[in-house]
């Protein structure tokens, strides 16, 4: 009876991650994306954004291939232009020089054909110059092996089809799916995450209703797996993982600043590149830890009847704080965010000081960090929350203990 029950309660459990990665299985056969392939605005379903996918490190090293030879080229011709030139002045000033031969006694012919010898000269040099061009462009290592990396995008997306296969095949077996799942929630967040980040793509702008069904299931195939306690708990281990390693950078502050004014009025001396560390150290302190601090409940609450409500209203106020507030507002600061962070990589920003910190790109990155812990700390707080609701919690955690 034992084992008939603990199979019941086995094929209970995996039928909800078996019917999630069934609709992602249709939905990959479905439109997506909006996206622009080779200047053509196209509608791809899923397979056709995997067989994208695996065309795009070819075509793009084409690409640069073909920007390389015609910069090459261009090069060549400035060369052969510069001869062509350095020729006619070489000409002329041979002309000239023949004229002033025949009339020695002449100044202003004289005069021209040292004008026409310089002019000569420096056409010649110019040629030189444009030599040296080529060859220290020609030297140049393009690093063609870098298209190669866009491999990884299809690869990873291979994810969410291969594991909802697999996660119906075992589920349909009674076995468990969970690693399968967990590679079919990674596989479709990554399929439509990736070109946000590393294209700076307007994805939520050119999605379809299937593409954002694919995002959402994605993502709801972690909780439907696992469970919303263990989901909250994993989350909760990783933000307290975060928050106290994050944590050692307020001592590390206060060192820093007290060394920083020992230099200046003791000894009289300073330095840029420590004062800009007090900088990072603060900006990256208060972004990380920020979702850390809504772990253990010690952001600033103002409130006249939370703190003496019920669990269950307490449970209810959070679940739509976190549904109606918290989460938009996260993703209106990466909607703004993100374009700023991704420019400042593309130059690897660093600071107008030349003694000071060149990681501005990755103090800006703290944003985007910031903005993912606070969501997934939101969530933590919204299943728990749910959990209470539902009457299956005493309360949501240290998160509603009441701020300060």
């Amino acid at each position: 009876m034992s084992v008939t029950g603990q199979s019941g309660r086995a094929a209970g459990s995996s039928r909800p991650p078996m019917i999630v990665a069934a609709l992602l299985l249709v939905l990959f056969f479905l439109p997506w994306a909006q996206w622009s392939i080779q200047g053509e605005e196209r509608s791809l379903a899923g397979y056709e954004v995997l067989l994208q996918g695996f065309a795009a490190p070819t075509l793009s090293r084409q690409a640069a291939e073909a920007r390389i030879a015609e910069e090459d080229a261009a090069l060549v011709g400035a060369i052969e232009r510069a001869e062509e030139r350095a020729a006619e002045a070489m000409a002329e000033a041979r002309e000239a020089q023949a004229e002033a031969d025949a009339q020695p006694a002449d100044t202003t012919l004289q005069s021209r054909a040292e004008r026409r010898l310089s002019s000569a000269e420096r056409a010649q040099e110019r040629v030189g110059d444009a030599e040296a061009a080529l060859q220290r462009y020609r030297g140049i290592d393009q690093q063609l092996w870098t298209h190669s990396l866009f491999f990884v995008y299809p690869i990873l997306l291979l994810l969410l089809p291969l594991g909802a296969l697999a996660t119906v095949a075992l589920a349909s077996a009674g076995r468990s799916a969970t690693t399968p799942a967990m590679l079919t929630a990674l596989g479709g967040a990554w399929a439509l995450m990736a070109p946000h980040l590393w294209f700076g793509m307007a994805v939520i702008d050119q999605l379809s209703v299937f593409g954002a069904l694919v995002f959402l299931l994605s993502l709801a195939m972690v909780p439907v797996t696992l469970g919303l306690e263990r989901t909250a708990d994993w989350i909760d281990r990783l933000n307290m993982t975060v928050g106290t390693s994050v944590a050692w950078l307020a001592l590390f502050m206060v060192v820093v600043q007290f060394a920083l004014v020992l230099m200046r009025y003791v000894f009289g001396i300073g330095s840029i590149m420590t004062q800009e560390s007090v900088i990072y150290a603060h900006g990256a302190l208060f972004m990380i830890a920020s979702a850390y601090t809504l772990l253990v409940g010690g952001h600033v609450r103002v409130d006249v009847f939370y703190r003496e409500a019920p669990p269950r209203k307490k449970a209810l106020v959070d679940l739509l704080g976190v549904v109606c507030l918290l989460i938009p507002v996260c993703l209106l600061i990466w909607r703004y965010a993100l374009p700023y962070v991704l420019s400042s990589w593309a130059v690897f920003e660093g600071s107008r000081e030349t003694s000071g910190i060149q990681g501005v790109y990755l103090l800006k990155t703290c944003m985007l960090v910031f903005v993912v812990l606070m969501i997934l700390q939101g969530l933590s707080l919204a299943f728990r929350s749910a959990l209470v609701i539902a009457g299956l919690r005493e309360s949501a955690g240290a998160a509603t203990a009441g701020g300060h």
